[in-house]
């Protein structure tokens, strides 16, 4: 029996040693336009129509969000969640999360691509990078 526990230990251990680590968010995604915090700014004087979705849990929306933002967490984008909020497919759309470690704005972006939205701003380095820099929150 001990040996039959100690073979099931040196498997499972196998096991997770092989399975691949949490990678990061892509910094960039083929078909949106990354920007950074500069990139951000930048846009709101190009287009006075952007709209802004912060794809973050309520919570994290709640305690700090770029001004004008909508939450939209990214487990609800969705052809109806996303025509509901951009008035076309052409629409200018900036989605941002906690940056590379969370993923959130990846997965949106990626969504908002595949149902065919054409442009798709991607704020990688998201609240992480805007909280460093000092730029101005929005507080619910």
């Amino acid at each position: 029996m001990k040996t039959l526990k100690l073979a099931l230990a040196a498997l499972a251990v196998t096991l997770f040693a092989s399975l691949p680590a949490h990678a990061d968010a892509p910094v960039e995604i083929p078909g949106a336009t990354t920007v950074d915090a500069d990139g951000v700014i930048a846009l709101f004087d190009q287009h006075p129509d952007l709209i802004v979705l912060d794809n973050r849990k309520e919570k994290d929306f709640s305690a700090g969000h770029i001004e004008g933002a909508e939450r939209l967490v990214d487990t609800d984008v969705n052809a109806d969640t996303l025509a509901a909020v951009l008035p076309s497919k052409d629409a200018p759309v900036l989605m941002y999360c906690n940056g590379l470690k969370c993923g959130r704005a990846a997965n949106a972006v990626q969504s908002a691509l595949g149902l065919g939205y054409s442009k798709v701003y991607y704020y990688a380095k998201g609240m992480e990078e805007w909280n460093a820099k000092g730029l101005p929150v929005a507080k619910d």
